[in-house]
C-alpha cells in the first residue's frame, strides 16, 4: 500500500505489518507536532493475513475520517480512497497497487452548509470559512488561519465560531493569550453573535466585521468597505504556512510547489522592509561563503607549505647523515689499507701502533652512533597509540573549539592543553565531547584539573564510561629526550575540517621532526604545527609520549611547543596518579 501526504506532498510506504500516525516522535508516520487537532497517537493502519489493510482510530480526540466519514470501528482501504486525522488535519490518499479505484457517486454541493465570511474593516480580503464549528488563529489547522502582519498579535487557536442548525452563532474565546472582543467588549465565555458584529482578536488586534452567518448575508454598501488592495503583507511563518499547503493540494514535486509559492509570495505579498532583509541576507551569505573559501584556501595553503618546509628539513637531515656514515666508513677503509700497507712495508711498531688506534677508534665511532641513533619506525608508534588518541570539541552555545587529547589511564583520564577547554575567547558554561580515533561516537568529558602555571598550558579531562586503550608508554621522568633525535605528533590538525573520512568515522594525522631544543621547562618540535593540533601526544622514536604539544610559530620557521610529561605529572588529580602508581 501507498499513502499519499497530501499536506507535505510525499509518498509512504508502511514497511511492517502495521503503521502508527500522531505527533508522537517514536512512531513510524509522525505528523507535524505543532499540528494540535492530532492526538499523541491518532489513528493505525494495518495488514491483515489475506493482505487487506484496514485503518482505525487509537481513541483521538478530533477523530479518523474516511472518504468524509468519522471511522467508529475499523475499515477496509481501497485504491482511491481518503483519510484524514480530525476533519481538517493531515490529509492521506490511498493506493494500492493492482487495485482499480471504485466508482463514487458525486456528493451534492449543500448550498444551506453553515458559512462565515469575516471582512478587515481596516482593509484587506474577505476570510471566509464554512462548518459547523469555526476555528479561527495562526495555526495552519485553523478553519480559518490568519497569516499576515496584522495578525501577530493572534494565538495560534483563538476564538470558534459555533453555527446551530437554526442558524444562530456563538462565539467564544479558546484561552487566547490577547483576549476576544465582540462589538468593543470582551468575552469571558459564549456570547451570541449576529451578522455586522465585529470582531477583535486581541486588544487592537485584526478588527473583523461579519458580513455574512449560515444564510444570512450583509448587502455591500453597508458596514465596512471591501478594500482587497489593502490586504497586510504576509509574515514569514504565514507564507511557509500557505506553500506548505500548495505542496499538499497539487501534485508534482513538492520542493518545486514550496519554492514557487515562496518566491511568489516574497514578490507580491511582503513587505519592503521584509523584501530588502532577504535580498540583503542573501547578498551577506554570498560574500561570507566567498570569505570563507578564500580563507579556507589560504589555510590550507599555508599547511601544505608548512608540511613541505618539514619534508625538506627531514630530506636535508637524512643526507647529513648518510654522508657522514658514508665518509666515516670511507675513512675506516683507508685506514685498514694503510695498516695493511704498513704492515707489508714492515715499518716501525709505533707507526703500527697508531694506524691500529686510529682504526679502533673510528670504528668505535660509527659503531656508538648505530647503537645510540633510535630506529624512528613511527608507523607502528601510530598502530600502538593512534586508538588513544581523541578529536575534543567543546561547545559554548553555538560557538565551539577543537583540539586533540590523548587517555593514559584505561578509566579514561585524559590529557591535552588547557586553552583546548578554556579558551581566553570564550566564556559561559561549555558541553565537551570526544570522539576518539576510529570511531564516530562522541563520548562526554568533564574537566578534573587545569594547570594554574603561565608557561604551562596544559588540562586533563576524564571520559564518562570510558572502555578503550591508554597510549603504551609515558617518559615521566624526562630521561627518552634529547636535542635532534626524531619525534613525531599524532593528532587532529584542523579539527573537524578533515578528521572525518567519507563514513564519519574521525582518523588520526601525523607529523614527523625532530626535537630542535629540549629544556626542563618546554621542549621545540621542529616539524608540522596546524591548528587543531593543540593536546596532541609528542613520540620519541622508542614510542613513548615525551611532552603534550600546545602551539607553534605562525610566520617563520617551523617550530612547535610542547610541555615535558616531567612537567605534566604535577597537574595529574591524586586518582589519576594512583591507577599511574606513582
Amino acid at each position: 500500500m501507498i499513502l499519499r501526504d497530501e499536506r507535505r506532498g510525499r509518498d509512504l510506504v508502511p514497511s511492517a505489518e502495521s503503521a502508527r500516525f500522531g505527533r508522537a516522535p517514536d512512531l513510524e508516520f509522525p505528523c507535524d507536532p505543532d499540528d494540535d487537532l492530532v492526538s499523541s497517537l491518532h489513528a493505525l493502519v494495518r495488514r491483515e493475513a489475506d493482505g487487506a489493510w484496514w485503518l482505525e482510530d487509537s481513541g483521538s480526540t478530533n477523530g479518523t475520517w474516511l472518504n468524509g466519514r468519522r471511522v467508529g470501528s475499523p475499515e477496509r482501504l481501497r485504491t482511491g480512497d481518503r483519510f484524514t486525522l480530525g476533519q481538517r488535519g493531515p490529509a492521506f490518499g490511498v493506493r494500492i497497487p493492482g487495485e482499480l479505484a471504485r466508482t463514487r457517486p458525486e456528493a451534492a454541493v449543500d448550498p444551506a452548509a453553515p458559512l462565515l465570511r469575516l471582512r478587515r474593516v481596516g482593509g484587506g480580503k474577505d476570510l471566509v470559512g464554512q462548518g459547523r464549528e469555526i476555528v479561527i488563529g495562526r495555526a495552519a489547522a485553523c478553519t480559518m488561519p490568519l497569516r499576515t502582519v496584522a495578525d501577530t498579535i493572534v494565538s495560534k487557536r483563538h476564538a470558534l465560531v459555533a453555527i446551530a442548525e437554526d442558524g444562530s452563532a456563538t462565539v467564544s474565546d479558546l484561552g487566547s493569550k490577547n483576549g476576544t472582543f465582540v462589538n468593543g467588549g470582551q468575552i469571558g465565555g459564549t456570547v451570541p453573535l449576529a451578522l455586522g458584529d465585529r470582531l477583535m482578536l486581541g486588544w487592537q488586534g485584526p478588527l473583523l466585521e461579519v458580513r455574512a452567518l449560515g444564510p444570512a448575508v450583509m448587502a455591500e454598501g453597508q458596514g465596512a468597505a471591501f478594500q482587497p488592495e489593502k490586504q497586510p503583507p504576509k509574515t514569514f511563518g504565514g507564507m511557509v504556512q500557505e506553500a506548505r499547503g500548495a505542496v499538499g493540494g497539487a501534485g508534482g514535486t513538492g520542493a518545486r510547489l514550496f519554492v514557487q509559492s515562496m518566491a511568489r509570495q516574497m514578490a507580491h505579498e511582503s513587505t519592503p522592509t521584509f523584501r530588502i532583509a532577504v535580498v540583503g541576507g542573501m547578498l551577506v551569505l554570498a560574500a561570507a561563503a566567498v570569505i570563507g573559501y578564500r580563507s579556507v584556501s589560504r589555510r590550507t595553503a599555508e599547511s601544505e607549505a608548512r608540511l613541505a618546509t618539514t619534508e625538506q628539513a627531514l630530506a636535508t637531515q637524512l643526507r647529513s647523515e648518510n654522508a657522514a656514515r658514508h665518509q666515516a666508513e670511507e675513512e675506516i677503509a683507508q685506514l685498514r689499507r694503510d695498516l695493511a700497507a704498513a704492515r707489508a712495508a714492515s715499518v716501525s711498531r709505533a707507526v703500527l701502533d697508531s694506524l691500529a688506534t686510529r682504526l679502533r677508534a673510528a670504528e668505535a665511532r660509527v659503531a656508538a652512533a648505530a647503537v645510540g641513533a633510535p630506529v624512528a619506525d613511527f608507523s607502528r608508534v601510530a598502530a600502538d597509540n593512534q586508538a588513544a588518541v581523541g578529536l575534543i570539541v567543546v561547545r559554548f552555545g553555538a560557538d565551539s573549539v577543537m583540539g586533540t587529547g590523548f587517555v593514559i589511564t584505561p578509566s579514561g583520564y585524559m590529557l591535552t592543553s588547557r586553552h583546548v577547554v578554556q579558551p581566553p575567547d570564550h566564556a559561559g558554561s561549555r558541553a565537551i565531547d570526544v570522539v576518539m580515533a576510529d570511531t564516530r561516537a562522541p563520548l562526554g568529558a568533564d574537566v578534573v584539573s587545569v594547570s594554574s602555571a603561565a608557561d604551562q598550558d596544559v588540562a586533563v579531562l576524564r571520559i564518562r564510561n570510558y572502555r578503550g586503550p591508554a597510549v603504551r608508554r609515558i617518559d615521566w621522568q624526562g630521561a627518552g629526550v634529547s636535542q635532534g633525535a626524531p619525534a613525531a605528533l599524532i593528532g587532529f590538525p584542523r579539527g573537524s575540517e578533515i578528521a572525518f573520512d567519507s563514513t564519519g568515522f574521525a582518523r588520526t594525522a601525523m607529523f614527523a621532526g625532530i626535537i630542535a631544543k629540549a629544556t626542563a621547562q618546554s621542549i621545540q618540535f621542529g616539524g608540522g604545527s596546524v591548528r587543531g593540533s593543540s593536546g596532541s601526544p609528542m613520540f620519541n622514536a622508542d614510542g613513548q609520549v615525551i611532552a603534550v604539544h600546545f602551539g607553534g610559530l605562525s610566520d617563520g620557521p617551523v617550530l612547535g611547543f610542547a610541555v615535558p610529561m616531567s612537567r605534566v605529572r604535577n597537574w595529574l588529580p591524586a586518582a589519576a596518579r594512583a591507577e599511574l602508581q606513582f
